[in-house]
C-alpha cells in the first residue's frame, strides 16, 4: 500500500484515502480493478498514490494529456485548490489555455530552449496577445513547416 512506502501514519490514513477520494471525484470506481478504469480514471488514481502522504511540492507532467474534459477539470480544480493551500505546483503542459488558467508563472519553451518566461499577463502583454497560445506563436515567428 502507498501509506507504506511513504511511511503514513496508521492513524491517519484512512482520513487521507476519504479525503482524496473526494478531491479526486474517485468515489464511483474506488473499488474497481485497475486494469478496468478509463484513462481519467487511472490517471487520478496515480495522482492519488503520489498525494498520500501530503507532499509540499508536486511535479505533475502533462497530467491532462489524452483525458477526457471531465477528468482533466478534476485534476486542474485539484491543482488549483492545492495551490491555495499553499502547496508548490511545476506542471508541464502543451496546453496553454491550461497554462494560462492555472499558472502563476509560466516558462515558456521551443525545441529544448527557453523562449520567454514571466506571468501569463506578463508574457501577453509583451508578445501584444490576448492568449498564450498566441503569444508562443508571436515569439517563435508563426507556425513553421519543420521536419
Amino acid at each position: 500500500m502507498c501509506c507504506d512506502i511513504y511511511e503514513v501514519e496508521d492513524n491517519i490514513q484512512e482520513q487521507r484515502i476519504k479525503e482524496i477520494v473526494k478531491t479526486l471525484n474517485m468515489e464511483e470506481f474506488l473499488n474497481q480493478r485497475i486494469a478496468n478504469l478509463s484513462t481519467g480514471q487511472t490517471q487520478r488514481v496515480n495522482i492519488a498514490r503520489c498525494l498520500i502522504h501530503d507532499p509540499k511540492y508536486y511535479i505533475l507532467d502533462e497530467a491532462t494529456s489524452g483525458l477526457d474534459i471531465i477528468s482533466s477539470q478534476i485534476i486542474l480544480d485539484f491543482m488549483k485548490e492545492e495551490k491555495k493551500r499553499g502547496k508548490v505546483v511545476l506542471y508541464s503542459t502543451h496546453y496553454m489555455e491550461e497554462a494560462e488558467n492555472i499558472c502563476d508563472r509560466v516558462i515558456m519553451m521551443n525545441h529544448g530552449n527557453i523562449i520567454q518566461e514571466g506571468t501569463p499577463m506578463e508574457i501577453k502583454k509583451m508578445t501584444k496577445t490576448n492568449n498564450l497560445r498566441d503569444a508562443f506563436f508571436a515569439l517563435i515567428g508563426g507556425v513553421k513547416n519543420e521536419k
